[in-house]
């Protein structure tokens, strides 16, 4: 990839070490999970085999922990050898181990945070094709940065619709769900009215819809880059969302290189 202009190369490598984290990470997450996969767990394979059609065979307990454990090694190949040919089907191949996480669980394991994971992979493995135009290279990365930026203003969208978002009180909701495990020194009962939930609450609605400046211009690309960093790793460390901060960071750099292209 030497012909390709030094902006995009160190893209492409960042955000294929990047997807290699999370891909990697979520690997480990599954395999610290094995029982709840066994035949006596809740995602038992009887439960769910007749919607894995001609993919059974790798879906089952013992094969899907072999798929896991390639995953990590196709993500250590990402990491290692990222814009090259090993890279790219690596990248390629990390995409259909999601996918198949996915039909495992008949749906994302992790909700939007593994669709965007899967959107990253799929445009990693089109951004390291060997012997393509360079055009082709940039389409992968401007195409991961156009999904990023339409997450943001679908989310940021429907909860401008809501009033409760507005309020604070959708906020102050998920905080004292117990299936999200808030760090102890969170109070459970905070009310709805509390000013820095509202605040914080305008500031994810304003993130997410102003999101589509950062293809405009340089200095507003860095704001949200920052600002949705902090935010996924806020979320991350409040929720235990790690998934998301993973896969968003993979894609967070398509940006950086968006705005450039664009400007």
């Amino acid at each position: 990839m030497s012909e390709l202009p030094a902006l995009l190369t160190t893209t492409i490598v960042w955000m294929c070490r990047l997807a290699a984290l999370a891909a990697a990470v979520n690997a480990l997450e599954l395999l610290a999970t094995r029982e709840p996969l066994s035949d006596r767990g809740v995602w038992r394979a009887p439960l769910l085999s007749q919607q894995w059609g001609i993919w059974r065979r790798l879906l089952g307990p013992r094969a899907f922990t072999v798929v896991l454990i390639v995953q990590l090694a196709l993500a250590a190949i990402l990491g290692v050898a990222p814009g090259t040919g090993a890279g790219c089907g690596a990248a390629a191949a990390l995409a259909f181990t999601s996918w198949l996480a996915a039909l495992r669980f008949r749906g994302n394991v992790n909700g939007g945070s593994d669709a965007m994971l899967f959107t990253v992979l799929g445009g990693l493995a089109v951004a390291q094709l060997p012997n393509v135009a360079g055009v082709v290279h940039e389409g992968g990365v401007l195409y991961i940065a156009a999904q990023l930026t339409l997450s943001y203003v679908r989310a940021g969208i429907v909860k401008a619709r809501e009033r409760s978002w507005w309020n604070g009180q959708a906020l102050s909701a998920f905080l004292s769900l117990p299936a999200y495990g808030v760090p102890a020194w969170v109070p459970r009962r905070i009310p709805n009215d509390l000013p820095a939930l509202r605040l914080a609450s305008l500031g994810v609605i304003a993130l997410e819809c102003l999101a589509p400046l950062a293809w405009f211009d340089p200095i507003a690309c860095l704001a949200v880059i920052a600002a949705a960093f902090t935010f996924h790793a806020t979320t991350a460390a409040l929720f235990g969302l790690n998934r998301f901060l993973l896969a968003w960071s993979a894609a967070l750099p398509s940006l950086w290189y968006a705005v450039h292209r664009v400007s």
